[in-house]
C-alpha cells in the first residue's frame, strides 16, 4: 500500500471509532530507533510492523493509536495489540499512547521492511473511562456531520443487557432520537422514521433484518463486530436508499500474528470466535457463531401456553482476508443468520438470511484509493398457522444483489474527496400460501411479486476552510427502475382505486420495464467553531426510497410484506433538516450538545381500516400515500473520564402523519394531522458505568418513554341488535408510560486476591463473569392495550393490558478469550 492509501485508511478508521479520547502525556526516548535491516536498505513503500504491549498486562494492547508525527499515518492495534503500515524510508517519529498508559514518543530511521516492540506503562494517576477512541478529546466539536453517533463493543459491552448478551442495537436505543414501540419489538426508530426506513449495512451488505427473538438481540456478533456508526442527521452521499438513518456496522478481520480463541456462555445464548493468520499473515480468517437454546427458560413458565412455545436463533460469520501486496487487499465474506418463533400452536414465523460479500481495496495511487464491493443476498420470511383448519405457511421474501464502487481521493490534507456509484438488484419473492396437515382447509395461493433496478451516482467533498469552517457538500442522483414480470390492474379513471373498479390488467413480461422514478439528493452540512471547545453544526439532507416495508402492527415483524415503486408507489421523498450546538467542559471531561431536527415526508405510505397486507395482489386498494413530518429537540450531556462515566440522554419529539384524499375512503381523521403509530413524545435514558478495578465494573441503565398512540373504542351502538363498536379518530389515545431500571456487574481477574493474580498473569487466558437483572422494578410495561368483550356479555368491549416481559429477569454470562 503507499501512502495516501494509509491516510484514506487511517481517516475512515478513526472517524469510525467512539467519541471518547485521553489526555497525552508525551515521552521522548533519547536514541533513534532503526527499523530494518542496514545490509539491505531500500526506497521507497516499505512495510512496519509492531506489537503494542501492556507492561502490567505482559500481553498485547487492544485499540492502542500508532500514530506517525506529521504525517497522517495512523493506525490502531488489534486485539493481540499488533499492527501494521507502509511508509517511504526515512526519519520519522512514531507515538503510541492507550488509555491509562503513559504514551511514548520514538524516533526511529526506517530503512526497510522490519518491525517494533513497544511497552506502555501503567499513568501514575491512571484516567478510568468506558471507551477508547483514537481521535481527538474534542473530535465531537471538529468533525463536520451532525447527527452521528459512532461506538465500538468496547463501549457497549459496559451497558447493562437483556440475557446477558451485548447488543448493537439495543445500545443505539440509550442515545438520543433512537427508539422502538416496546419492549419485544424489532427494528429501531431513528428521529421519527419508521423501522424500514433504516439503511443497515454489514460490512457494506443490506441486512432486511438484523434481530433476533422479538428485538430482544440484534443479528450482530459482538464478538465479531468492530465498530459501528449511526448517521442520524447529515448523510454522506455516499449512502442512500432509506430516508430516515443509516447504521454502518463493521465486522473485524482476523489476527494477523496468532490465533486468538473468544466466547461467551450465557442463560439463553452463546457465542465463539477464532481467528488467526495464515500463510506468513497474508492471510488471516475469522470464524464466528453464536445460537440460543432459550426453550428450557419457557418449560419454567406456570402458563401452559408458554410452555408450549418455542424460540430460538443462529448467525454465522466467515471472513477471508488476503494481503495480494502493498496496494492491494481481498476480502470474502460469508453471513448467516435466522431466527424460529412458535407460540403455542397458534402462530408463528421463521426468517433466514444469507449474504456472500466480496470487497477488493486498492491504491491506484498516492492520492487516489478504490473499494469495490459486490454482495449476493437473500432474505426468506415464513409466518405459520401449526394446527386446525387454517394451518397453513406463508412464505415471502427478496433475492438481492450489490454493486458499489467507491473512490476515495486526498485533494490535500484538508480537503477529502469521495464519489462513485452503487447498484441494486431486488427480485420479491413470490408470496405463497401453503396448507400444513390433512385437517386444514387452507387452498394454496400465490400472488405474483414484482422486480426492480437502483442506480446511483454520488460525489461528497470534505474540506476545511481556515481554522474554524468545515463544509461538506454532497450529491447523489438515484434513479429506479419497476420491471417485470408483473401484472398490473387498470382503475377506472374517475373511480376512486378500490377491487370494484378494476377495468383490466397489464401483463408486463420479464425485464420489461413498468415505471421510472428518478431524482437529485443534495446533502450539505457546515459546522463552525466558535474555539476549541464549542461549535455550531447545520445540515440538510435530500433523500429518497424505492422500497417499503408493509406492516399490521406497529412494530416491523419478519413477516411483513416488501414493496416495491411501482405504479401506484411513488418514492418515498424526505427533506431532513438539522442544527446543533456542541459544548465540551473540563478539559473535554464532559460533552454536552443540544440538537434540533425537522423533516418533511412526501409520498408517505399508511392504511385504510381493517386492512389485509398478507396475499394482497392489489394492495393499492388498500393503502395510502400522504405526508409526514417529524421535529424535535435531542438533549445529549456524557461525562467520559473519572470512575464514573456514561450519558444523559432526553428526546423531545413528534411524528405526525397526515392523509388527505379525493374519497371519504382515502381521507383519515377528516385530513387534519395525527400520531404515527411510533410517537413518543418524552425519551429519556441515563446509562453509566462505575470502574471499580481493571475491568471489574458495576453498570445501570434507566429508560422513560411516553406511551405510544393508539386507536380506542370510545362507545357503541345497536343496529338491528347487532352492537357496533364506535372508534376514536386515528391514534387518539396512548397506552401507559414505559419504565425499566436494569442493573449488572462484571467481575475481573482484578478482582482477585494478589497471589491469585500472580498465578495468572503469564497466561493468555482472560475471563469475566457478568451478572445482571434485566427489569430489576418488575414493572408490567404494556406493549399494546387491546379491546376484549368482557366474558360477563357486558356491551362496551374493555381495554386489556398485552405485556411482553412483566418479570425482573435475571442475565448470568462467562465471557472468555484466549
Amino acid at each position: 500500500m503507499n501512502k495516501r492509501l494509509h491516510t484514506v485508511l487511517t481517516v475512515l478508521l478513526l472517524s469510525l471509532c467512539l467519541i471518547f479520547s485521553f489526555s497525552v502525556r508525551a515521552q521522548t526516548e533519547d536514541t533513534r530507533v532503526l527499523i530494518g535491516d542496514p545490509n539491505k536498505t531500500s526506497t521507497g513503500r516499505v512495510l512496519v510492523k509492531g506489537k503494542v504491549l501492556g507492561k502490567e498486562e505482559r500481553s498485547g494492547l487492544f485499540s492502542a493509536t500508532v500514530a506517525v508525527k506529521n504525517t497522517n499515518i495512523g493506525v490502531i492495534t488489534t486485539e493481540d495489540g499488533s499492527f501494521e503500515f507502509t511508509i517511504n524510508t526515512g526519519s520519522y517519529t512514531l507515538i503510541f499512547q492507550f488509555l491509562g498508559k503513559q504514551s511514548k514518543t520514538i524516533p526511529v530511521q526506517i530503512v526497510g521492511n522490519g518491525s517494533i516492540e513497544v511497552t506502555l506503562e501503567d499513568e501514575v494517576t491512571a484516567l478510568q473511562q468506558v471507551t477508547i477512541e483514537a481521535q481527538g478529546e474534542d473530535r465531537n466539536i471538529a468533525v463536520i456531520n451532525a447527527g452521528v453517533n459512532q461506538l465500538s463493543i468496547k463501549e457497549i459491552e459496559s451497558l447493562p443487557t437483556f440475557m446477558g448478551e451485548v447488543d448493537v442495537i439495543s445500545s443505539l436505543k440509550a442515545l438520543p432520537g433512537v427508539g422502538s414501540v416496546g419492549e419485544g419489538a424489532s427494528g429501531f426508530n431513528v428521529r421519527g422514521g419508521r423501522t424500514d426506513q433504516n439503511l443497515i449495512l454489514q460490512d457494506g451488505a443490506i441486512l432486511f433484518n438484523a434481530n433476533h427473538v422479538l428485538g430482544f438481540f440484534s443479528s450482530f456478533n459482538p464478538d465479531a463486530t468492530d465498530n459501528f456508526t449511526l448517521y442520524k442527521g447529515n448523510m454522506p452521499a455516499n449512502y442512500g436508499g432509506r430516508v430516515s438513518s443509516v447504521l454502518d456496522v463493521n465486522m473485524k478481520e482476523g489476527n494477523t500474528e496468532r490465533v486468538n480463541v473468544k466466547g461467551g456462555l450465557g442463560l439463553v445464548a452463546s457465542r465463539l470466535l477464532a481467528e488467526g493468520p495464515i500463510n506468513k499473515g497474508s492471510t488471516r480468517f475469522l470464524v464466528a457463531a453464536r445460537a440460543s437454546y432459550s426453550d428450557w427458560v419457557l418449560k419454567q413458565s406456570k402458563n401452559i401456553d408458554v410452555v408450549n412455545s418455542s424460540a430460538r436463533f443462529h448467525d454465522v460469520n466467515l471472513k477471508l482476508t488476503q494481503r495480494i501486496n502493498a496496494s492491494n487487499r481481498l476480502n470474502l465474506s460469508y453471513y448467516k443468520s435466522g431466527d424460529y418463533f412458535k407460540y403455542t400452536d397458534e402462530f408463528g414465523f421463521r426468517w433466514n438470511t444469507d449474504i456472500f460479500n466480496l470487497n477488493w481495496r486498492s491504491a491506484i495511487s498516492d492520492r487516489l484509493v478504490s473499494s469495490t464491493r459486490v454482495v449476493k443476498g437473500d432474505y426468506r420470511s415464513q409466518l405459520f398457522d401449526p394446527s386446525g383448519v387454517d394451518a397453513a405457511e406463508v412464505n415471502n421474501g427478496v433475492d438481492y444483489w450489490q454493486a458499489n464502487q467507491t473512490f476515495y481521493y486526498n485533494v490535500s490534507e484538508k480537503n477529502n474527496l469521495t464519489f462513485g456509484a452503487d447498484y441494486v438488484r431486488y427480485d420479491l419473492k413470490d408470496e405463497t400460501s401453503t396448507p400444513l396437515g390433512d385437517n386444514s382447509g387452507i387452498v394454496p395461493e400465490t400472488v405474483d411479486k414484482e422486480s426492480g433496478n437502483e442506480y446511483a451516482l454520488f460525489i461528497n467533498d470534505e474540506m476545511e476552510i481556515g481554522q474554524r469552517l468545515g463544509v461538506s457538500l454532497g450529491l447523489r442522483y438515484a434513479f429506479f427502475q419497476n420491471v417485470g414480470p408483473y401484472n398490473v390492474y387498470q382503475y377506472a379513471p374517475t373511480k376512486p382505486i378500490l377491487v370494484e373498479n378494476i377495468t383490466d390488467t397489464i401483463a408486463y413480461g420479464k425485464g420489461d420495464k413498468i415505471k421510472s422514478y428518478s431524482g437529485l439528493e443534495p446533502r450539505i452540512g457546515v459546522r463552525y467553531k466558535f474555539n476549541e471547545s464549542t461549535s455550531v453544526k447545520l445540515s440538510f439532507n435530500r433523500t429518497q426510497q424505492f422500497i417499503h416495508t408493509l406492516s399490521n402492527s406497529a412494530a416491523a415483524t419478519p413477516t411483513d410484506e416488501l414493496q416495491l415503486s411501482n405504479t401506484y408507489f411513488k418514492p418515498l421523498i424526505s427533506n431532513n433538516y438539522s442544527i446543533g450546538l456542541f459544548k465540551n467542559y473540563a478539559d473535554n471531561k464532559y460533552e454536552l450538545s443540544a440538537e434540533v431536527y425537522y423533516r418533511a415526508m412526501d409520498n408517505l405510505l399508511d392504511y385504510k381500516d381493517f386492512v389485509d397486507l398478507l396475499l394482497n395482489d392489489h394492495l393499492e386498494t388498500d393503502v395510502l400515500a400522504g405526508k409526514g413530518r417529524a421535529y424535535g429537540l435531542e438533549l445529549f450531556l456524557k461525562k467520559s473520564k473519572g470512575v464514573l462515566t456514561g450519558w444523559l440522554a432526553y428526546t423531545l419529539g413528534r411524528t405526525e402523519v397526515q392523509m388527505v384524499g379525493d374519497e371519504p375512503d382515502e381521507t383519515i381523521n377528516d385530513g387534519e394531522w395525527y400520531p404515527a403509530n411510533f410517537d413518543r413524545t418524552h425519551s429519556f435514558s441515563f446509562v453509566s458505568t462505575v470502574q471499580l478495578r481493571g475491568s471489574s465494573s458495576f453498570n445501570w441503565n434507566i429508560v422513560y418513554n411516553t406511551g405510544r398512540p393508539i386507536n380506542a373504542i370510545e362507545s357503541n351502538y345497536r343496529i338491528d341488535g347487532t352492537i357496533i363498536p364506535d372508534f376514536s379518530d386515528r391514534n387518539a389515545y396512548r397506552i401507559p408510560d414505559y419504565f425499566r431500571v436494569d442493573l449488572s456487574f462484571t467481575f475481573g481477574r482484578d478482582i482477585l486476591k494478589a497471589e491469585l493474580r500472580d498465578k495468572l498473569a503469564d497466561r493468555r487466558y482472560k475471563g469475566t463473569l457478568t451478572i445482571g437483572i434485566y427489569n430489576v422494578l418488575a414493572r408490567k410495561n404494556a406493549y399494546s392495550v387491546f379491546f376484549k368483550r368482557p366474558d360477563d356479555f357486558g356491551l362496551l368491549p374493555r381495554p386489556h393490558r398485552l405485556t411482553v416481559l412483566g418479570a425482573a429477569f435475571p442475565t448470568l454470562t462467562y465471557n472468555f478469550q484466549f
